[in-house]
């Protein structure tokens, strides 16, 4: 709630484009409180591109032609591609391709889709590319051909048994949520249902990433629908706003300016470079809060996580309202699947939640409601875990192997470690590792996936795999939070730049 307010008073939201007036190291905190005088204009798409060269291009040659708004050209194996009409129709979002325009986007795209989308290439080819070998290392070829081997031993096939199994197991859980809440007016009985809902909601999350992956019928008609149900009506958080963000942390992750999921300011910063200027979030087309309560909530971001992850839910359901609604960051000129539909399935979670909620007993009502965010707020935890304590970096890599898809995912990803028995628990959420290098394969098939990546790496010890047990995990990520408090300004030096302001 804190994040979604300061930004619609502090932040200075721009038009979705190109920005031709503004540039980040002239913006001041209390520049970006103003209005502008002027609206930057996004530039407009050529109807008329560059011509392709008859001889082809090299990578070099690529990254400096290339331009989101008027020449947008991806790199897919060894050849050039021209995505710059296409990017408003990608049902993987525009923000994706934009983010890999003139870089190798090979291995991206080989691993968020399934082979029935490699036809449609050809009508986007621009011209061959000239080096496809150079900067292409020994372990992204391995790993490509890894890959193949995988899909050819079943790894990305769904095991539907192990859906109709849990299909049953939720709905036991949340006819026993309703008969805790409906059958009896123990206060005690009532809070059980609420801690069971919460948990009921951190489970179908999961089922819902599986989806949103088009992780279990492969279809993305098919799943999208299914999520339509599951993620708006059963839990409140719209679908597309959740693919629009995610999509885009899949691609860039742990990118200081990019990643939509380490972007928490002004209630938290994993690195000291967002405390060193205003920084502007290409995912948000806003500059990110940085002003005395930042560096104040930043300051003590290792006491708050716990806290805030206890209500984190609630942001969500104001960013899947303000993301159908085209509000701030989000635009109506965007293409959202069936927005008409994720209206009325989040009316109907509304609605049949503030009627269980009317249905207790009003000494219970509190209560319910907090425990089932609350407990909701583990799922939070293990969606940060895995990237909060990660290295960063800033802008978009994708140069070379040396910080190409491989290094992106594994450098910023870790996996947790856990017995077989809990993976229920985790939902998947805990090979991280494992799922940023194949966000296709079901969930069901990452623990064999584990053993096959590291075996994979035994053969390329520059890789550096990350693993760690939950609590230990927990450890490492609050401790990285205390040490970027550190670089938050001090109350006392908040007071001499207030006095300096005022002279």
């Amino acid at each position: 709630v804190v994040r979604c307010v300061s930004r619609l008073l502090f932040t200075h939201t721009i038009r979705y484009g190109s920005i031709t007036n503004l540039d980040p190291q002239l913006i001041s905190p209390k520049k970006m409180c103003q209005k502008p005088t002027e609206t930057p204009v996004a530039t407009a798409v050529s109807s008329s591109p560059p011509s392709a060269p008859e001889g082809g291009m090299t990578r070099a040659e690529v990254k400096k032609a290339a331009n989101p708004d008027s020449h947008l050209l991806l790199i897919i194996h060894d050849k050039v591609y021209n995505m710059t009409h296409w990017q408003d129709d990608h049902p993987g979002g525009h923000l994706t391709i934009r983010a890999l325009s003139g870089r190798d986007a090979t291995d991206s795209f080989l691993q968020n889709h399934p082979k029935v989308v490699h036809k449609m290439l050809p009508k986007f080819l621009y011209c061959q590319l000239k080096d496809p070998e150079n900067g292409v290392d020994e372990a992204t070829i391995a790993f490509r051909e890894l890959t193949v081997k995988m899909e050819d031993a079943g790894m990305f096939q769904t095991d539907y048994t192990y859906y109709y199994i849990m299909a049953a197991r939720l709905v036991v859980h949340f006819a026993a949520v309703l008969y805790l809440a409906l059958s009896t007016d123990n206060f005690y009985a009532h809070c059980a249902s609420g801690a069971l809902l919460g948990l009921f909601w951190q489970q179908i999350a999961f089922v819902g990433h599986d989806l949103g992956h088009n992780g279990i019928s492969h279809s993305i008609a098919t799943d999208s629908k299914m999520a339509l149900f599951l993620a708006n009506f059963l839990t409140g958080i719209g679908m597309s706003w959740w693919k629009r963000s995610h999509n885009v942390h899949h691609i860039v992750t742990n990118s200081v300016d990019y990643d939509p999921d380490i972007q928490h300011l002004p209630v938290f910063a994993v690195s000291p470079k967002y405390l060193e200027g205003p920084i502007f979030s290409k995912f948000y087309n806003a500059y990110m809060t940085l002003n005395s309560a930042a560096h104040v909530l930043v300051g003590v971001q290792h006491y708050l996580y716990y806290p805030v992850m206890a209500f984190a839910r609630i942001n969500l359901y104001i960013q899947s309202i303000l993301h159908l609604a085209g509000v701030g960051a989000y635009s109506l000129k965007e293409k959202v699947y069936r927005r008409d539909l994720q209206f009325l399935m989040l009316i109907g979670f509304y609605g049949w939640y503030s009627a269980l909620l009317m249905a207790l007993p009003a000494s219970s009502r509190w209560a319910f409601f907090l425990l089932s965010h609350n407990v909701a707020g583990i799922l939070h935890v293990q969606i940060t875990l895995s990237h909060f304590a990660m290295a960063v970096h800033e802008g978009v890599t994708y140069d070379d192997s040396s910080n190409g898809f491989l290094w992106t995912q594994m450098e910023g990803s870790m996996d947790v470690d856990c017995p077989i028995w809990m993976d229920w628990f985790h939902g998947g959420l805990h090979l991280q590792v494992v799922h940023h290098l194949w966000p296709r394969i079901p969930r069901h098939n990452l623990r064999t996936c584990q053993g096959m990546l590291k075996e994979f790496i035994k053969q390329y010890p520059h890789l550096k795999y990350y693993e760690y047990g939950f609590i230990e995990a927990n450890g490492i990520m609050l401790s990285k939070l205390k040490e970027t408090s550190k670089y938050a300004k001090s109350f006392s030096e908040l007071f001499k730049d207030s006095i300096n302001m005022a002279g």
